[in-house]
């Protein structure tokens, strides 16, 4: 896939991580829908810079991933928007709250797994149909990557929650990769480490999280959109999940 002229819908593109990767796409020639679970959100000036930086359009669309029909409707004005769809890139996620696994509500399990699990499969699944839609079997495919976690993979305690929605995710990524391979849409995950984020909420955290990878640092945004990139543009890739993590792994 060729990034200039794609037309991506990029969930949960107005803070943080998901604003770093929206703000790559455009600045390599991408049209963009950016997704917010409000409208009330202040996405004007995000929607400018977009096209400032050189998207091809720059649209936001507002709902909510956590049901079926909230997906569905994301993916519907994002494809009505951008005249069609040939990617989706999954950054929302959920709730991220040390706790022991003792003290986690209900509550605290829905607000991981309704948004990193569940919004990841509603909205993959709602975009299939706009993904497939006149892809020619010798042209480029239509892709998915979920922005994962290396907690999906080694278990941190206190993250119980979180981490377990994200291995689903992972596991729904490879699900996914192999259901569709024979309708040219692939998807893959990126699995970045504490990244160096100025909107960061808990950056202190992050901070002493990097400090135990094997390079003691932050990871780059520019390293994580690197790893998109790679994942949307490489047709043989498909069904794997990128670590971005400086090593953290290694250390665990």
């Amino acid at each position: 896939m060729d990034i200039a002229g794609a037309r991506i819908l990029v969930v949960g593109g107005v803070h943080r991580l998901g604003r770093a990767l929206a703000a790559d796409l455009a600045a390599h020639g991408a049209g963009l829908c950016i997704t917010s679970r409000s409208a009330r959100e202040p996405a004007g000036e995000l929607l400018a810079e977009l096209l400032a930086a050189g998207a091809a359009a720059a649209v936001l669309a507002t709902g909510d991933v956590r049901d079926p029909d909230g997906a569905r409707k994301l993916v519907a004005e994002g494809a009505a928007a951008l005249g069609g769809l040939d990617a989706v890139v999954f950054a929302a996620s959920g709730s991220f709250r040390p706790q022991a696994p003792q003290q986690l509500s209900g509550d605290d399990w829905d607000a991981s797994l309704d948004t990193i699990a569940k919004g990841f499969f509603f909205t993959a699944t709602a975009a299939h149909g706009e993904l497939v839609r006149d892809r020619a079997p010798d042209g480029p495919s239509g892709a998915v990557v979920a922005i994962t976690d290396p907690m999906g993979i080694a278990p941190w305690p206190r993250f119980a929650a979180h981490g377990a929605a994200k291995a689903a995710q992972i596991h729904l990524v490879r699900s996914l990769a192999g259901a569709w391979a024979a309708d040219h849409v692939r998807v893959c995950g990126v699995a970045p480490g504490p990244v160096d984020l100025p909107d960061d909420e808990h950056r202190e955290a992050s901070q002493r999280a990097a400090e135990k990878t094997a390079r003691g640092r932050l990871v780059d945004p520019a390293d994580v959109a690197a790893a998109v990139r790679f994942c949307l543009q490489t047709e043989a890739v498909t069904g794997v999940n990128v670590i971005v993590d400086h090593g953290a792994l290694l250390m665990t």
